[in-house]
């Protein structure tokens, strides 16, 4: 198995650091120094092709390494020059839409962007979120199962222009597609497309990381290794903005490490059912990005 460190561990909107030293350049080129030191010479970064150069640094679009990086070659050798050899693959969330039509026409363009911008940097993978979230569906909430439908009959064309990329769908404890309903889409999906097993999502979705992880097997794209503590007593998924909710004071998701998943456990299942893909840190709501970069080093160290 290998390992890589998600840049979604830097949260653009809500947390340190502030919005003037995140926007800009050098921020992230130390960030890719720390990465390094941490023992991590692969990353995840985000994809939004919305994300524009002109001020921002943020290296989630082609644009921005365009203007920023000096394309994604300039990209890749900056990173390089930092101990960073690879990106291992990319994630996408799509948008709430008005109709069916205009989600799958959003997702579609999305995830075939994120394939086109895989392919220049290199990647193994990529993800997709299959819903927004819950709070944010309005009336496509009442069309959940004609929206399902109509998004797996789009997924063969995007694997077939994935080609070796594997498409790997995450899931999310505030989706549609929350805990074990990932897997009765996943039975009716080309087979092509993999899983993305987000540890933390599972366990406050009330399904067993286990369970779900043996039961998915060699579909297994890759694995994102979250950690949480949090139970979810008030069905907060199902309000705006859950990943910091209104009625329970307190953090969702923890340094790896720092929670209770058994991260040791999980590694040994996916080695003793043959997984050899990618493991990627995710410290979604750190306290401190660097410190969250050496519990994660520590955790894995300790496997």
């Amino acid at each position: 198995m290998k390992t890589a460190f998600s840049l979604d561990t830097v949260n653009t909107r809500y947390q340190e650091p502030n919005r003037n030293r995140v926007e800009s350049k050098y921020y992230w080129e130390e960030l890719f120094t720390l990465i390094s030191a941490g023992g991590f010479d692969a990353i995840e970064m985000p994809y939004d092709s919305g994300f524009m150069g002109a001020r921002c640094a943020y290296p989630f679009s082609k644009v921005v390494l365009d203007v920023k990086f000096g394309g994604v070659d300039g990209f890749k050798q900056d990173l390089a020059g930092k101990g960073i050899s690879k990106v291992a693959g990319l994630q996408f969330t799509p948008r709430a839409a008005g109709s069916v039509e205009e989600y799958v026409k959003g997702f579609v363009f999305g995830v075939k962007g994120m394939i086109g911008h895989a392919k220049l940097l290199g990647c193994d993978y990529v993800i997709a979120s299959v819903s927004p979230e819950i709070a944010s569906m309005g009336a496509l909430l009442d069309k959940k199962d004609e929206l399902l439908d109509a998004l797996a009959a789009e997924l063969p064309a995007l694997a077939d222009e994935a080609g070796d990329i594997k498409i790997c769908l995450r899931n999310e404890y505030w989706g549609i597609l929350r805990g074990t309903a990932m897997q009765d889409f996943m039975k009716k999906v080309d087979s092509r497309i993999c899983y993305c097993v987000d540890l933390a999502n599972l366990k406050i979705a009330e399904a067993c990381p286990f369970c779900f992880i043996k039961e998915a097997g060699n579909r297994i794209g890759c694995v994102t290794l979250t950690d949480t503590s949090f139970v979810d007593e008030y069905e907060c998924y199902k309000d705006n903005n859950p990943q910091f909710p209104a009625k329970q004071a307190t953090q969702v998701f923890k340094d790896l490490g720092e929670g209770s998943i058994d991260i040791k456990g999980i590694v040994a299942l996916l080695k003793e059912i043959g997984f050899d893909g990618w493991m990627t840190v995710s410290n979604r709501q750190t306290r401190q990005v660097s410190r969250g970069i050496l519990r994660a080093r520590y955790t894995l160290n300790n496997i």
